[in-house]
């Protein structure tokens, strides 16, 4: 089978890479302790069962301030080279994740004390605090058979061909081409996968991918648009999956200095002031953008959490040109004779960055150039391929990790528990630096104690109630700051050819996330 995606993730673990389409390719071959199902209840993977405080498999101490989490492993499983997969694998991905400074993030695993390993289907978690989101850590593991004697993993294979112990193995990453994944011999279900092989097709846009599946030439592809829909509907030859996602398009400001390795503490000398930001938001049309690029189909962004037992109900400020305007005269903005405001010697010139090869955000950026010059603030696009802006990596150049941005607009969807997401991207100590080696993914640069205390509560109880309402408190005071403009909340559109079965969409992973059920018939 032939699968196409639109954009060419830097790698494909996704310790490595934190773009979404690295999770769509590595699904084919990496797995982790327990995930997500389409209804967002974990469920077991290479554990035989989900830790949790009822079943005795999650423990709190009697302080109330720590937790044991004891993960029991299926037997008998392997690595796709037919090494066998055992507890030190789970206590080596630990270790590598705190010692290698290019992971993605270390989010909860600097929470753990230790790992016991008792026997090798046993892996006990020794948490130094009471870490309410414990299950979703470890949804990857790494091969210490393969990894333990390499001096740096990132400049092994590993990166952009992960060994898991999924349905496929990833024999091949042509870049700029595709990445193939092969059949697993060794993968524990019977008779899975269904196919012998799938090739990951990288093409340059959306609009390629679509043409290629109404000629035949792939059979399916990630990630489709709101607005391509009405096109490829009318081919009888193609099937289109529409689940409900949890995906939110956002723009988010730089809050500090556009400069490299921007001090956290410094002031963006346009978008550092909340009228300015506030006036942003007031003077884009996110309705209009919503009727007239995505066909209605969309609903107006107001929080980064959209789904789920966490999402908060927030409604974040609409469409007001005449207040934009008179929010920056009352802050001192002046208009210059280019129309264009300026105030204390800074003009209100700002850039904005987005992925390469996305039509709909190029033209939503044409939308804002016309809409904020209307306010008296310049609007400059200065958008980059994808595998740069989103990889979340210091060493590759992510300019949001290195703070050379005024501006950026993309999409993520958090896990059905969100602190993740919440606490790396909103909270002072997640900002990155070059003292930090750039970990932490707090690309506005917002610092607010309110935040930083409600985020915290929420990861140290596991009363679900009492951490939805501090999630909301975080969030709403989010809004208040105005550090991102939620522009949309985003369906999950993918297309296939109507002789491929098996897929099945889900809210909270990616269209792979069930692969070995996949199969064509020719």
């Amino acid at each position: 089978m032939v699968f196409a995606i639109w954009q060419e993730p830097s790698a494909v673990s996704t310790f490595y890479s934190n773009q979404t389409v690295a999770g769509v390719v590595a699904n084919a071959s990496v797995e982790g302790l327990v995930a997500t199902d389409p209804n967002g209840e974990y469920y077991p993977v290479l554990a035989t069962k989900v830790p949790s405080v009822q079943n005795g498999g999650a423990k709190v101490s009697s302080d109330g301030k720590r937790l044991d989490v004891t993960y029991e492993l299926i037997p008998g499983v392997k690595w796709s080279d037919g090494e066998p997969f055992t507890s030190a694998d789970v206590k080596f991905t630990w270790q590598t994740i705190l010692k290698d400074p290019k992971i993605i993030s270390r989010e909860g695993y600097t929470e753990i004390e230790s790992i016991d390993t008792p026997n090798d289907t046993t892996a006990v978690i020794h948490y130094k605090s009471l870490y309410a989101p414990f299950a979703t850590r470890f949804g990857a593991i790494m091969p210490k058979h393969l990894l333990e004697k390499e001096a740096d993993i990132s400049k092994s294979d590993y990166p952009r061909r992960p060994m898991g112990t999924g349905p496929f193995k990833i024999t091949e990453f042509a870049s700029g081409d595709h990445i193939t994944a092969e059949r697993n011999p060794n993968f524990r279900v019977k008779d899975k996968p269904y196919l012998d092989k799938i090739i990951f097709r990288s093409v340059p846009s959306r609009e390629v991918a679509v043409a290629q599946l109404k000629a035949g030439e792939v059979d399916g592809m990630w990630n489709l648009l709101d607005s391509l829909v009405p096109d490829l509907e009318k081919d009888p030859g193609v099937t289109i999956l529409t689940t409900e996602g949890n995906g939110v398009e956002r723009i988010e400001f730089n809050m500090a200095k556009n400069q490299e390795g921007t001090d956290p503490n410094s002031r963006h000398p346009v978008l550092g002031e909340l009228a300015m930001r506030q006036a942003l938001l007031y003077a884009t049309p996110k309705q209009q953008i919503i009727d007239k690029l995505l066909f209605g189909k969309a609903k107006p962004g107001n929080s980064p959490v959209s789904k789920g037992w966490a999402a908060p109900k927030l409604t974040q400020e609409g469409y007001d040109r005449n207040k934009a305007n008179d929010v920056l005269d009352k802050a001192g903005w002046v208009r210059g004779s280019d129309d264009i405001r300026s105030k204390n010697g800074v003009r209100a010139a700002v850039t904005i960055t987005t992925t390469t090869g996305d039509q709909t955000r190029e033209q939503v950026e044409q939308v804002l150039v016309t809409e904020w010059k209307k306010i008296g603030v310049a609007l400059e696009i200065k958008n980059i391929p994808s595998l740069v802006l989103l990889s979340a990596s210091w060493s590759a150049g992510d300019p949001r990790k290195h703070g050379v941005y005024d501006m950026s607009m993309y999409s993520s969807s958090p896990d059905i528990d969100p602190h993740q997401t919440v606490n790396l991207r909103y909270t002072s100590k997640q900002i990155p630096t070059p003292a930090n080696n750039g970990d932490g993914q707090n690309y506005t640069r917002v610092q607010d104690p309110v935040i930083d205390d409600a985020v915290a509560e929420a990861g140290s109880t596991i009363d679900q109630e009492k951490r939805k309402v501090a999630y909301a408190r975080a969030l709403t005071r989010l809004n208040e700051i105005v550090p991102i403009i939620w522009l949309y909340e985003r369906q999950s559109l993918e297309a296939f050819r109507t002789n491929v079965f098996g897929y099945k969409g889900s809210t909270w992973r990616s269209i792979t996330w069930n692969l070995e059920d996949w199969f064509v018939r020719r």
